[in-house]
């Protein structure tokens, strides 16, 4: 790998401003010599609707290769692929990944380094990738390399934030009655503990006030994704990585190379962040083992809640619907309680089995581009591309709708740069594995009659037991201080 894109990946001498607008678009495609059909698995939504009305026609009349669409739900998506990745059928040239698998299917060799494709198929060689590369957030490109070679282009960046109603906030009643109440200024909480508060004080019922208006129906302090789905364990990370802990450690030797990871016997992080979201529960928005991040959005957008804590930004224009159903509503951000907001994105990668390499390369590269990002940043999504996020159009209040949360992104992005390297979370080549045990226990332990401390032992029993048996380096107990 070039000096040029290790110091991408790695962060040595990273310059966190945002690069010069790449120049690569559909035109730049050379005429393809292989014409195969190509397939690409991708999450139902907006953007792939976008992919499939806009793009896929667009490519398709530049290079003559015909582009089939897989759309599937993110639960059965990794189950999906990794059987056909498992079978070497080719029946998949791109595919979807979520951040946490990368490695994983880096490791397995089911996905291409970028590099060796572009020195394969790209006129200009490595070069020309690793200048399309710069306008994408380190952060990101570190949780999808593997040994320092990237594999994957992200699209769609979940990093959170807190949306909250500033309206409710700025009340001059409200901050008054938060200030005698708890003895500090109301305003976006920096913990959990303040958190907390702020969820009892906004919890209302029927006929109370809020903001010197009478309330037409129960009102709650926060949405929690608390139901037994994968958005739980973001949650929990986020809490348990602002407590100072983790689910797994990186252990590192002078070279930077990974070694091995150390998980704690008992993971007291984990624990207080069970006990901490048992305590926002009973504040939080009535939920089912269904809800997830549409429930939560939804909850913000009716007026149910004051205050969606561990959001996925790109969900901001979800969330902002609250200011054309509530009169007088107003949306903000802020970074989540604790500063750690759960981070990724989804990526598309090139399968090993490809039946056309040449073509599913090329639009892999395409779906990255700067017209494509910046139409899906229009579409209401959080682009992964610092030249996207920070374009001066996107600055104007006339946007707020789609871009509101895009400097709070931004922000956190950046704080995330290289420290993504830190934790197991996103180093391990088996976390595909091991990504659902911790959602199960996430889930298991915001439940009031159960036991947390014996979840959270047995959850690291497995997730060492996981580790070393589909992880390249061991993982060893992590002793308590």
């Amino acid at each position: 790998m070039s000096k040029r894109l290790s110091l991408l990946l790695f962060g040595l001498g990273l310059t966190l401003t945002p690069p010069a607008l790449a120049e690569f678009s559909l035109a730049q495609i050379p005429p393809l010599s292989n014409k195969t059909p190509i397939t690409l698995v991708a999450e139902k939504g907006f953007w792939t609707d976008y992919l499939t009305q806009e793009m896929l026609p667009k490519f398709t009349e530049k290079t003559g290769v015909k582009v089939n669409v897989i759309s599937t739900e993110l639960e059965s998506m990794f189950e999906l692929q990794t059987q056909a990745l498992l079978m070497g059928e080719g029946k998949y040239d791109l595919l979807t990944m979520e951040a946490g698998w990368a490695k994983e299917w880096a490791a397995n060799g089911y996905t291409v380094p970028l590099l060796e494709l572009a020195k394969l198929y790209d006129p200009d060689g490595e070069k020309a990738m690793e200048s399309y590369l710069e306008p994408y957030y380190p952060s990101l490109l570190n949780i999808l390399s593997y040994n320092r070679e990237l594999h994957a282009i992200p699209y769609n960046n979940y990093v959170m934030g807190s949306h909250y109603r500033a309206d409710l906030f700025e009340n001059k009643t409200e901050q008054a009655h938060f200030l005698q109440r708890f003895g500090y200024p109301l305003k976006p909480a920096t913990n959990v503990e303040e958190l907390a508060d702020q969820a009892v004080f906004f919890t209302r019922k029927a006929g109370e006030l809020l903001a010197e208006k009478p309330l037409t129906h129960d009102f709650y302090g926060l949405a929690l994704m608390s139901g037994n789905k994968p958005h739980i364990n973001d949650e929990f990370s986020s809490i348990i990585w602002s407590l100072g802990g983790a689910w797994m450690w990186p252990i590192y030797n002078q070279q930077k190379k990974l070694t091995h990871f150390e998980v704690p016997t008992v993971n007291q992080e984990a624990i207080k962040a069970g006990l901490a979201y048992r305590q926002l529960m009973p504040y939080a928005y009535p939920a089912d083992d269904k809800f997830a991040f549409n429930e939560a959005a939804n909850a913000m957008a009716t007026g149910q809640v004051a205050i969606w804590p561990f959001a996925y930004n790109n969900l901001w224009h979800a969330s902002f619907k609250v200011e054309a159903n509530i009169p007088g509503a107003r949306l903000g951000v802020s970074q989540v309680p604790g500063g750690t907001p759960y981070n990724g994105a989804y990526a598309f990668a090139v399968s090993y089995d490809s039946k056309n390499p040449q073509a599913a390369y090329w639009l892999l590269k395409y779906m990255g581009t700067f017209e494509a990002q910046y139409a899906y940043a229009l579409g209401g999504g959080n682009p992964c591309r610092m030249d996207v996020v920070t374009a001066p159009e996107f600055k104007n209040a006339s946007k707020r709708a789609i871009a509101g949360a895009f400097e709070a992104s931004h922000v956190a992005n950046l704080f995330w740069s290289t420290k993504v390297l830190e934790l197991g979370h996103f180093t391990s080549t088996a976390m595909g594995q091991i990504y659902p045990e911790l959602s199960r226990a996430c889930y298991a332990a915001s439940q009031h009659e159960a036991n947390i401390t014996d979840i959270f032992i047995e959850l690291s029993t497995k997730i060492k037991q996981l580790q070393n048996t589909h992880g390249e380096v061991p993982a060893i107990d992590k002793k308590n201080k």
